[in-house]
């Protein structure tokens, strides 16, 4: 349960700095690495119906937090994964928007749902658009000037004799917290945090 646990990414904050620094160690799956981003996520109240003082629901809608991660692909076969804390889950890659979707979800033991409740899951779900430099400059580096549905002027990322030329990631997270299904547990309203994130490209090891 543990392992399954730190695979999300709100669930496994604690331990991110260690995986911060055992980035450049770990071995991407595909041959094409787009990049590792530092991210900070802020929660976006207007879009969360998880109460604030919701017991368990107040380490899923605090302020705000930070982690990292790295998306990579294969050219051959099309494959997409995103990977934090070591663990690579599958992502998709949308072309013509640049995006970039992950979604994961395992199960999560929630003190406030009882002892024996089983069944408690956490699913997350990040959504981002990842922007070329070129790109990155025409929004003055700040994912709040992003026009909504659309992609600013520049170079589409690829690529490049430096590496990918992937430069910020902008978008948002989603976390749905599943109640348990046995009639031992406490818990029994499913609710939804929402962040925005943005992720700045860091250069480690090459990636």
């Amino acid at each position: 349960m543990l392992a399954s646990r730190r695979r999300l990414l709100l669930v496994s904050l604690p331990v991110l700095a260690v995986a911060v620094a055992c980035v450049s160690e770990t071995v991407y799956p595909g041959d094409l690495t787009i990049g590792t981003f530092d991210f900070q996520a802020q929660a976006n109240w207007g879009l969360t119906d998880c109460k604030r003082d919701g017991g368990d629901f107040n380490r899923l809608v605090d302020g705000g937090f930070a982690f990292s991660g790295t998306f990579s692909r294969d050219s051959l076969d099309g494959g997409v994964w995103f990977t934090i804390d070591g663990f690579s889950r599958k992502a998709v890659f949308d072309a013509p928007t640049q995006r970039y979707v992950t979604t994961h979800r395992a199960g999560a033991q929630i003190p406030s749902c009882g002892e024996g409740c089983k069944g408690a899951e956490i699913e997350e779900s990040m959504s981002v658009v990842v922007l070329s430099d070129s790109q990155d400059r025409a929004i003055g580096s700040r994912c709040a000037n992003l026009t909504d549905g659309g992609l600013p002027d520049g170079s589409v990322p690829g690529p490049t004799l430096n590496g990918y030329d992937a430069e910020r990631a902008c978008g948002e997270l989603k976390v749905v917290f599943l109640p348990g299904k046995s009639v031992e547990c406490k818990c029994v309203t499913s609710c939804t945090a929402v962040y925005g994130v943005e992720g700045k490209r860091h250069f480690n090891g090459g990636k």
